[in-house]
């Protein structure tokens, strides 16, 4: 603990000195630059329209659930559907369905969704997370019989054993506090493989449950395990800024929390040795930042980072190719 302090002290020291070397900012009078930390973030942080301008969109097609019915994306995502599966307010529902939906895979797509994969502050390695909403055409929810299943089945490169249903019944925010949760309700998640060409193979879930759902494993559950923590300079803070922890090596992404009593993002419990990239965005007043650092991360690990000034278009194509 004492090499923790200390070292977390001479990067607060460096944020100082490196100011001088900061992208030069002057606001307009009356711009919000949202730099002072905060306990609770308002609906009007730059953060939140942060999350607007970079998030992700859905798919929306009709079905009709009178028969057993499927939806198929050209990317190979399905959703199976059979007669009797839905109800509407608690009754048998036979008529036209409105599904809204998306598969996640990308790491930057986690982070344009806002769904890091991470579960009571555990980090997962993720085989892909998935959003499917059913309604009916005139808008009322529908939901899942608990005698009966929907199906999903969707193609992943390598597809891993171990793996388990999470879900989140809580819209996705950039506050870091979106929290992935065993699905312990009989759900299940395979893998299948086609035995012709072109020999596709990926995850096959089996569930009562819509909305955000993730097929997901403990991260090195046995490794030693550390707190990060990342130092930005004083002209960002929790009210402007999101900071991510990439993994190199897994299909994973967690967001770091602000502290605003020690001014420092940080995530408990990742494994020693890992090899990261870490990820700020920011909007201060009208101006955009993204900041990139490779690290490997060791016992007691704290860096400092100086996000850079850039645009909307590039941190969009950023994302795209993380």
């Amino acid at each position: 603990m004492k090499t923790y302090f200390i070292t977390l002290g001479v990067i607060l020291f460096l944020l100082v000195s490196c100011q001088k070397d900061t992208d030069i900012f002057i606001p307009d009078p009356g711009q919000q630059l949202d730099s002072a930390w905060v306990n609770t973030l308002n609906s009007n942080a730059q953060v939140i329209q942060l999350s607007e301008k970079i998030s992700g969109s859905f798919t929306v097609q009709q079905v009709s659930a009178s028969t057993d019915t499927s939806i198929r994306t050209s990317a190979g995502f399905v959703i199976e559907i059979p007669r009797t599966a839905l109800l509407a307010t608690g009754a048998e529902y036979t008529g036209i369905v409105r599904a809204e939906f998306v598969l996640v895979q990308k790491k930057g797509d986690f982070i344009r969704y806002n769904i890091p994969t991470s579960s009571n502050r555990f980090p997962l390695e993720s085989g892909g997370a998935f959003f499917v909403k059913l309604v009916t055409s005139t808008g009322t929810a529908l939901t899942v019989n608990p005698n009966k299943n929907i199906y999903i089945k969707y193609p992943d490169e390598a597809p891993k054993t171990g793996m388990s249903l999470y879900y989140n019944s809580i819209a996705p925010t950039v506050n870091g506090l979106f929290n992935w949760l065993p699905a312990n309700d009989g759900s299940q998640v395979g893998i299948w493989s086609s035995n012709t060409a072109p020999f596709l193979k990926g995850y096959a879930v089996s569930t009562t449950r819509t909305g955000w759902l993730n097929v997901d494993r403990l991260l090195e559950p046995t490794a030693p395990k550390t707190e990060v923590n990342v130092v930005l300079p004083n002209l960002f803070s929790n009210a402007n800024t999101a900071v991510y922890l990439v993994f190199k090596s897994f299909r994973s992404v967690v967001q770091l929390s602000g502290n605003s009593s020690l001014r420092t993002f940080s995530f408990p419990n990742i494994p020693v040795n890992s090899d990261v990239k870490i990820v700020t965005i920011s909007k201060v007043a009208d101006s955009y930042y993204l900041g990139v650092k490779d690290e490997k991360v060791i016992a007691n690990f704290s860096t400092f980072v100086k996000p850079e000034l850039s645009s909307l278009d590039k941190i969009h194509q950023f994302l795209s190719a993380l």
